[in-house]
């Protein structure tokens, strides 16, 4: 695997991809980035710049074996076509019996009536830090962002949950340099859009009002979409803004899911800019 080493924290980040800008750890930009390299290199390859640049750390751990090479492979052909055919009905009966709704309703079940009574965590994250109580931990999961967004940022850092059983909980947050606009009507129209854009996601539906606070600037919007033409989704999308600096937390649930609304609105609640 290929690492680059961040010059602030020493974290080593798994170079991935070429979008790999900043820290996984301290969230700063890192010094050699594939963008920067390219412009001094236009002919210049990305397994180029992981040979050039990066840091390579060969891995002692193999890999688990696919359910294919455990049971399929030691059957042989007869095993191989078995599996195959299996695997066709499968999608036979799905497609005919249960159809589109159910299978993508399976994908998406109702969140664990468990979250209600669990022992929530209340957290402070990321460098322009925000507080928030959630029945799950969140963790670092940073987006990969447009070219002409990063172009925009100091500092970009993005959380969500990943035991997503039925909601969906994700925080981001940006610093934008003093030369960028960063209001609050950018901010919201941005982040509709940005719901809107989605694969999979139709027929938006929501309303804004703003939020009851003075020390900073918030809209809060509510509603529902349509998931892959069969699951109805509400959220809550909370958007804040304060001089250069921008928070998005966003959490889904299935609409039918009264629990998922209850969790929801607590959480809401307990979101606090530092």
């Amino acid at each position: 695997m290929n690492y680059l080493s961040c010059q602030h924290c020493g974290h080593y980040n798994a170079l991935r991809s070429e979008f790999l800008t900043f820290c996984e750890s301290c969230g700063k930009k890192l010094p050699n980035t594939f963008a920067e390299w390219k412009q001094k290199n236009p002919e210049g390859s990305f397994e180029a710049f992981q040979r050039e640049v990066s840091i390579y750390v060969e891995e002692e751990v193999p890999s688990k074996p696919g359910w294919m090479q455990q049971y399929l492979w030691p059957a042989g052909r007869r095993g191989l076509i078995l599996g195959v055919v299996l695997v066709f009905a499968f999608v036979a009966v799905a497609g005919t019996y249960f159809g589109k709704q159910a299978m993508v309703t399976w994908a998406y079940p109702k969140m664990e009536k468990s979250w209600l009574y669990a022992s929530w965590q209340t957290v402070t994250i990321g460098r322009q830090a925000v507080e928030i109580s959630t029945p799950v931990h969140l963790s670092v999961s940073d987006k990969v962002l447009p070219q002409e967004l990063r172009n925009m940022l100091d500092y970009a850092k993005n959380y969500r949950n990943r035991e997503d059983k039925g909601m969906q909980i994700t925080v981001d947050m940006y610093s934008y340099r003093e030369s960028v606009s960063n209001n609050l009507e950018e901010a919201t129209t941005g982040a509709a859009k940005e719901i809107q854009a989605e694969e999979g996601i139709s027929d938006l539906q929501y309303t804004s009002n703003p939020l009851p606070q003075t020390n900073i600037q918030g809209v809060l919007q509510e509603g529902s979409m349509l998931y892959k033409g069969a699951v109805k989704l509400s959220f809550y999308n909370l958007v804040m803004v304060r001089g250069q600096h921008r928070w998005l937390v966003n959490i889904r649930y299935r609409s039918d899911d009264p629990n998922g609304q209850e969790v929801a609105k607590r959480i809401f609640n307990s979101v606090k800019v530092k």
